[in-house]
This record gives structure tokens, sequence and C-alpha cells, in this order.
């Protein structure tokens, strides 16, 4: 599992996040999340959504009400890899809010 140490919001929902293998980036979280589900909802909210902050223990984002994105997905993201699951892509960033195959 990929971990996240540095988490930072900038308007419009973005988030830069630091790996701790030294990946570095920024992408519009809504540009592949839905946020159409009653907890994810609530990021729509750009004053909530600042309040995302990294579980040290886990490795990951989260925000107050739980939501925590897998560290994995958001590492493809920013890293633009597809995650491929025997031999098959589950996951490819370059989709968008598509990014999830399914068959």
């Amino acid at each position: 599992m990929k971990k996240i140490i540095e988490v930072k919001t900038s308007p419009l929902m973005n988030l830069w996040l630091k790996f701790s293998d030294g990946l570095v980036g920024e992408f519009c979280f809504s540009d592949y999340f839905k946020c159409d589900t009653d907890i994810s909802r609530k990021l729509l909210d750009p004053t909530y959504f600042s309040k995302v902050k990294v579980n040290n223990e886990f490795g990951c984002i989260e925000w107050p009400n739980g939501y925590d994105p897998d560290p994995d997905v958001l590492y493809a993201i920013i890293s633009k890899q597809k995650i491929i699951v025997n031999e098959k892509v589950v996951f490819d960033p370059s989709q968008g809010r598509d990014a999830w195959v399914r068959e």
C-alpha cells in the first residue's frame, strides 16, 4: 500500500498529495469521485473539503465523517498508472470519473 504523508487543499476541490516514496502531485477530486453518496456529499462544501487530514496510522487521508479514499487509487491518479488485478485493468485514471473499469 502507498502511504500518504502530506495533504493540502486548494479551491475547486483540488488535492495536493505527497507519498512516502516521494511522489508528489495535484488533481481535482471531483474529476475522479462523484460525491453522490451520503458520506461523500459533504465534500462538495469547500469548507468541509478543506478539513481533510492525513491519518498517519494508516497512511491515508480522511475527512471528519470517516470518508477515506484508497491511497492506492490516489497514487494511481497522481502517477497516471493503471491498477491491474489478475491481469485485468480495474482502474484507469485516464478515464476520469469513469476510471473504474467494468466489464
